[in-house]
């Protein structure tokens, strides 16, 4: 008795201690396989796009703003439609104090971590278009919930996976490379002969070139967005690329507005790195002119440099590939344009397809996912 008595308390206490992860392990496979059947859309940049759009037509507004309460409690901006400057601050005023012109309409998620959406329109709002908006709003708010906290999930995993990374490499490849130079070295010190010494200096000299590049390498991977603010990281990264190749750098920061979501912050710091990198790589540039401009509604990313120009996508080589499927992933356009004084400039901003006050409902200007 006493033994199956504590038998089946080691049996609770196990289920009591497994229940998370098997609730856990749950939702996962559901999760999975509704992707796999492709029910479900969860990149948050594409349901707040079909959100603003339907809004905008149903209600026959010409600007709003979908809106996130982030992590510390501060709102952030997934999407915007139209010059929405000003617009965000209606959201937490009362609605007696609020033109009449403007609403909030509430997203109903399933945690509430979602705030709402401001929508203008030329003229007043009624009751039939504010009920209009609010089922518009339900429709989306369930998935478009879902989709931001998967889109935390997701930068967590990718950050995790690139600390993993960076460690394998700085204690495998590299070291080993390392090793490697100091055989050529070894080489160079005991031979007699010239050709053979000078073999050796040159192949010392690629392979100083190739640690150079690994511990780059391993900066980019760890290098990461902690608080959705891409000021602090960016002049990093670009102090340490100053210090270790002597180009003149040239930085730009006016950000403001509330933080980028996750995502958006963590890929556009990669385009901007892998801009940078190239410029380091190919360009044979003296000067870097680095600029970031970001309102809390549009956003902005030049980086420019005085080198050879020519920056154009090569067999095997993805960096321009990749940065353009990063920028597709959060809603921006990036283009990449020779300099007028020569060097390449690499740009990325938010996307524009369309309006301004007055034009049809439907044209909207969509600005990148935050």
């Amino acid at each position: 008795a006493l033994l199956a008595g504590w038998q089946s308390r080691s049996l609770r206490d196990l289920t009591t201690r497994q229940a998370p992860y098997a609730a856990a392990h749950d939702l996962m496979s559901q999760l999975h396989t509704m992707t796999r059947q492709g029910v479900v859309g969860l990149d948050s940049a594409w349901v707040t796009a079909e959100l603003g759009t339907a809004m905008l037509e149903s209600t026959g507004a010409y600007r709003l703003a979908v809106l996130s309460r982030g992590r510390s409690d501060t709102i952030e901006v997934l999407a915007s439609y139209g010059d929405v400057v000003g617009l965000v601050d209606h959201v937490e005023a009362p609605a007696s104090q609020r033109p009449e012109t403007v609403t909030v309409v509430p997203l109903r998620g399933a945690d509430h971590s979602l705030s709402g959406v401001v929508v203008e329109r030329p003229g007043p709002w009624t009751d039939e278009l504010r009920a209009r908006a609010l089922r518009i709003a339900d429709e989306f708010s369930l998935r478009l919930d879902t989709a931001v906290l998967f889109d935390e999930v997701r930068v967590l995993a990718t950050a995790e996976e690139r600390s993993r990374i960076a460690r394998d490499m700085h204690d495998g490849v590299a070291q080993e490379i390392v090793g490697l130079g100091y055989l050529v070295d070894e080489i160079e010190s005991v031979s007699d002969q010239d050709e053979t010494r000078e073999l050796a200096a040159a192949l010392r000299e690629e392979i100083t070139r190739l640690v150079s590049e690994i511990r780059f390498s391993i900066f980019d991977l760890r290098h990461q967005v902690t608080d959705g603010r891409l000021s602090g990281p960016l002049a990093e990264y670009v102090r340490e690329v100053s210090n270790a190749t002597g180009l003149r750098v040239h930085l730009s920061l006016a950000e403001g507005g509330p933080p980028l979501p996750p995502r958006t912050a963590a890929e556009v710091l990669r385009v901007a790195q892998e801009a940078i990198s190239n410029v380091r790589k190919h360009a044979r540039a003296q000067n870097l002119w680095v600029s970031l401009t970001y309102d809390g509604s549009l956003l902005e990313l030049e980086v420019a440099d005085d080198g050879v120009g020519n920056a154009e996508p090569k067999d095997r080589h993805w960096g321009l590939h990749t940065m353009r499927e990063r920028a597709d992933g959060v809603g921006a356009h990036l283009e990449v344009t020779p300099r007028p004084d020569g060097g390449t400039v690499v740009t990325l901003r938010s996307r524009t397809t369309a309006p301004h006050e007055g034009k049809a409902p439907h044209e909207h200007h969509r600005a990148a996912r935050r």
